[in-house]
């Protein structure tokens, strides 16, 4: 498979998708009272016309006929990289959901663990160990502490809200939360987590094989608007929304905000997919395990953290501090791998 771009610029580039994936979701936000569901069944239509419509720029003239030649010979790589993607979009719908009741950070960081877990040992399965001396160690480390450092960070959001006085609006909230049947949280984080793994078992199958990078980003979305269209579908038609999924004598801000979610997700996925063949499978995926710091980033800017107490702030810095130290092993697995 050609190589895009050189190490310093793939990772840099990764790091970018990360941002691009810690960043999409803010628009949960701003879509008042719009169906979480509504906003990803339109945020991958959306990402699959993005990437189809630039594969068509890609092949102005003859994309079919080469694509048709090329995909014959990938039948069954296509066939897990369109699975992935059903996973991957049907896992997103399941976390978002289930964020509304439970708070986007604390979601991310439960879910995370099990994520993490499952894409290194897909990614590791489908590349192979790595073959630099200690490189294994460092990348087990480096993902321990991804995982340090995202309970840290979850735990310090944890102590700010019990610092922060709380207003009627939040106590209210609070209330709600405490309604939430906790099985039914539990079955959507679980569900949330599992099928995000679709992202590790899509892009792995397509990297290791050599397929073109292009149609495993093709593919994958392709995957994605295929499974998350049957899903919803069905519930839609059950719940009557169809009305109010499609805007119809309303506003179509939903519709711009789904728009902007594509560009985020699905951009951020087709930069990390070509970055891959520089990086490899498993350390691309861990470098793009950093998103959950943007997480944190929005938190910040949306005054999440406003009166939060010295001590909260000692343990967010401590958890970021985990962040850029596994980061950094990341760098020396990089350097020493070159």
């Amino acid at each position: 498979m050609n190589m895009f771009f050189s190490g310093p610029t793939a990772i840099t580039l990764t790091l970018l998708s990360a941002v691009m994936w810690g960043s999409w979701m803010q628009v949960i936000k701003l879509k008042g009272e719009y169906p979480v569901e509504g906003l990803v069944f339109w945020m991958f239509i959306f990402s699959f016309i993005l990437i189809w419509g630039i594969m068509l720029f890609w092949y102005p003239e003859a994309f079919l006929e080469e694509s048709i030649a090329i995909s014959k010979g990938y039948v069954t790589v296509i066939s897990e990289i369109l699975m992935g993607g059903a996973m991957l979009s049907c896992g997103v719908l399941f976390g978002l959901v289930v964020m509304q009741d439970l708070g986007m950070l604390l979601v991310t960081t439960l879910s995370g663990t099990v994520t993490s877990i499952l894409g290194i040992v897909t990614s590791i399965a489908k590349e192979g160990m790595p073959k630099t001396p200690g490189a294994l160690f460092l990348i087990l480390t480096a993902a321990a502490g991804f995982f340090l450092a995202s309970f840290i960070c979850a735990y310090a959001s944890s102590m700010c809200n019990r610092d922060r006085k709380l207003e009627e609006k939040e106590r209210e909230e609070t209330n709600r939360q405490k309604k939430i049947s906790i099985p039914k949280v539990l079955l959507y984080i679980a569900l949330y987590a599992v099928l995000s793994n679709g992202w590790s078992i899509g892009t792995a199958a397509g990297v290791t094989s050599g397929m073109p990078v292009i149609l495993i980003c093709a593919y994958m979305s392709a995957g994605s608007v295929l499974g998350i269209s049957v899903v919803c579908s069905i519930f839609f038609t059950y719940k009557r929304m169809w009305k109010t999924v499609l805007c119809i004598n309303k506003k179509k801000q939903p519709l711009l905000l789904s728009m902007a979610a594509a560009f985020g997700y699905y951009g951020g996925n087709m930069i990390s997919i070509y970055c891959m063949p520089s990086l490899g499978v498993t350390l691309s995926f861990l470098f793009g395990r950093t998103y959950s710091l943007w997480t944190y980033f929005w938190s910040f800017l949306w005054k999440e953290y406003q009166g939060a107490g010295r001590k909260t702030m000692i343990v967010l810095g401590l958890g970021i501090a985990f962040y850029i130290c596994a980061l950094s092993l990341l760098f020396i697995y990089s350097y020493e791998g070159a």
